[in-house]
């Protein structure tokens, strides 16, 4: 978007390289994960982790995130942006930031894009369904249909429902936000320079008139090798909840408190790093269906090649179960409101060998967590990674609502629909209020089930507000609190965290930004 202005030059530099053609294959998703493409990050080991480091699995690369994510296409809330606005953080409402989401989509839903008032048909980024639906996703649609929830556009009108959800693809090739963006441009662009491989260790900020003026940076694969950029106009960080305030902490803004005993001199104190939050799940109730018929590696080929051909179809032509979502109220929510206070997911395990038994594990997530996790560094090396203590389900009211949650794959468990097909739900470690504060669930110590499950969908360690607001990192308009010519444009920005997945709303923000850059410098 920067480079749209033939008379700006813009450089993009990326730690990552590209991304892989694993990545492209919807049913692969999570063969990623842990990857050179996965920063692979773990954090301080918790209570709820079971003492173990739960791992945080952030892209690395063009694309970030969006380049191995789930694809789940997901503004979140009305009412989420509107809250932005009311505490401080002016034309963030959901008004305003409705036409940043509609600029850059092109919907190809036949029965959504046409509702114009919420969708758009001209951006970059192509979002539509799935082709493919496995036998799971139809079930638990009719196990949903007859206990009361309707299927909704959630990024329409009304939330509250499910949804065969929308995802960043199109003909199931993930579309991530290099794909979307990039690709299109970059040989049309001469003002626009991506260099990939090389780490920025540093923002270069003057002393004396605390103003971003360049930054230090490494090769990646020859850390001998490092520079200097300077920058005549800015510098936009946009590594993400992570490396962002990482960056600004190594930088010298940040917490008087973490720097000074580093040796980091204190260019301004901000609370970097606070506010961090976070989608979290524990398994607690699943699914067997103990009479289903599992796929054979012949069928898995099969369906492969049929993901191979210009029409995508099969398996592999979808995330599975993963693509249904249904945005529930557990009895702690304001029913009179469409402000659903839990997402559901699902997620099949395939059966381990010789065990005929397919599992089907309800994921029920809190859609705005109380509990408040942070982001330090405890060393000035910037390939160390920051200690992140996530702090999941640290509030009461937190654990509550997902233990309420979990009832609802009770009422799907008495549907004819689920019955009929085979479904047992197997409640035995439904999670109690003790196990959360003792992480001592036995289900949660089984090797086949992760003790706890991030979304990764960080977000807040950058707050946004206005200056009034002793916790804020950046205004409104993105920029860093006393430093000039330094802005913060990604999901670290978020003032609180959203009611679904973050990779909608970082494009919004990212839109939303580059126009407020263009009209600081009068070019809008």
């Amino acid at each position: 978007r920067l480079s749209e202005i033939p008379q700006w030059s813009v450089l993009l530099l990326e730690a990552g390289g590209e991304e892989p053609f694993l990545a492209d294959v919807p049913g692969f998703l999570g063969f990623t994960w842990g990857t050179r493409v996965d920063w692979r990050y773990e954090g301080v080991p918790g209570v709820i982790c079971g003492g173990v480091p739960c791992p945080i699995t952030r892209g690395k690369g063009l694309g970030g995130s969006s380049s191995i994510n789930a694809m789940l296409y997901i503004r979140g809330n009305k009412m989420d942006y509107d809250y932005w606005a009311r505490t401080g953080n002016t034309d963030w409402d959901f008004e305003h930031v409705l036409q940043y989401f509609k600029k850059s989509e092109n919907n190809l839903d036949p029965d959504i894009r046409g509702d114009t008032e919420y969708h758009g048909v001209d951006g970059y980024l192509n979002v539509g369904r799935f082709p493919y639906q496995n036998e799971d996703v139809n079930h638990l649609v009719e196990a949903l249909r007859e206990i009361g929830y309707a299927e909704v556009d959630c990024n329409g009108k009304q939330q509250s429902g499910f949804m065969i959800a929308q995802a960043t693809q199109k003909n199931s090739i993930r579309q991530s936000t290099n794909r979307a963006f990039l690709e299109p441009i970059l040989k049309r662009r001469p003002n626009l320079k991506v260099v990939t491989n090389v780490r920025v260790t540093k923002i270069l900020i003057h002393p004396q008139s605390v103003a971003a003026y360049g930054v230090e940076y490494v090769l990646e694969g020859n850390r001998h090798v490092a520079g200097s950029i300077f920058a005549t106009k800015e510098v936009i960080v946009s590594g993400g909840a992570v490396n962002s305030p990482q960056l600004l902490m190594l930088s010298g803004v940040g917490p008087k408190e973490v720097l000074q005993p580093l040796g980091i001199p204190v260019m301004k104190d901000l609370k970097v790093g606070e506010n961090l939050q976070d989608h979290a799940s524990t398994p607690g109730v699943f699914f067997t269906r103990e009479k289903h018929k599992t796929s054979q590696l012949s069928d898995i080929l099969m369906d492969f090649l049929k993901y191979s051909e210009p029409k995508k179809e099969g398996l592999w032509a979808s995330t599975g179960v993963n693509q249904l979502i249904a945005y529930i109220n557990t009895k702690y929510a304001n029913k009179s409101i469409d402000h659903p206070d839990v997402m559901g997911f699902f997620i099949h395990l395939n059966p381990k060998e010789g065990n005929e038994i397919d599992k089907v594990v309800f994921f029920p997530t809190v859609l705005r967590p109380k509990s408040r996790g942070k982001i330090i560094i405890n060393s000035t090396d910037p390939f160390s990674s920051p200690l992140i203590y996530q702090n999941y389900f640290s509030e009461l009211d937190d654990i509550k609502i997902h233990i309420d949650a979990c009832n609802i794959a009770k009422q799907l468990a008495e549907t004819s629909a689920l019955k009929n097909a085979g479904y047992v739900l197997n409640t035995t470690f439904l999670p109690t209020e003790n196990d959360f504060k003792t992480g001592k669930n036995p289900l949660w110590r089984d090797p086949e089930f992760s003790t706890l499950f991030s979304n990764f969908h960080l977000c807040g360690t950058c707050k946004m507000g206005p200056y009034s607001d002793r916790n804020a990192v950046v205004d409104p308009a993105l920029r860093v609190h006393g430093v000039a010519r330094l802005r913060v444009i990604d999901a670290s920005v978020m003032p609180y965290i959203v009611s679904g997945n973050l990779n909608a709303p970082t494009v919004m923000i990212a839109e939303k930004g580059a126009d407020i850059i263009k009209r600081h410098w009068r070019h809008l």
